[in-house]
């Protein structure tokens, strides 16, 4: 029984030394594929895959993550660039980490803060622009001083076309009814 047992025990001992050998030169055939490339190419590729997913950088942790989502609520995401400093890129990139409306931004505590900072690389950025305040003024339907003064700008802009286009038309009407006359 004894002497069974050994033989068992010393087969797996030179199994598991194959397998380990034969994944080895898997692990070197595979690696010696890329031959052809540049060893910069093959280290620039290493630091890309730990930036697919942003979770994996150094201190952000996931308990500090915020409220995530795959994707927007009824397929329609909230205009983010109506919170003062961010662009459509920041919206972006806040998009790609699973933030698309106003709720998950309000709700926020300063670990989350944080994550969203560690993030983005902006350290305090978000607390810095009060972000947090302005997504809970925009999710209960209300305007900030920010984007009261986007709709101020816009509405001055409008009344100007349209005050160019009036001007334009009576030009026109002046020029029509010299013609008339003519």
């Amino acid at each position: 029984m004894i002497e069974v047992a050994s033989l068992i025990i010393v087969n797996l001992v030179i199994a598991s030394i194959i397998g380990f050998l034969i994944g080895f030169l898997a692990g070197r055939v595979s690696n010696n594929s890329n031959a052809f490339s540049n060893n910069k190419d093959i280290v620039k590729n290493r630091k890309d895959s730990t930036s697919l997913n942003p979770v994996f950088k150094k201190n952000s942790g996931v308990y500090n993550k915020p409220l995530i989502l795959s994707a927007p609520r009824f397929l329609k995401k909230d205009d983010l660039t109506r919170i003062k400093s961010i662009d459509v890129a920041m919206e972006q990139r806040l998009n790609a980490m699973g933030i698309f409306h106003y709720d998950q931004i309000s709700k926020w505590s300063s670990r989350n803060c944080d994550w969203a900072d560690e993030l983005l690389s902006l350290h305090g950025y978000s607390r810095d622009n009060n972000w947090i305040s302005q997504a809970k003024i925009l999710e209960t339907g209300q305007e900030t001083a920010f984007t009261q003064s986007l709709i101020d700008e816009k509405e001055a802009l409008e009344n100007s076309i349209k005050l160019e286009n009036e001007d334009e038309n009576i030009e026109e009407d002046k020029n029509n009814k010299k013609d008339e006359v003519s």
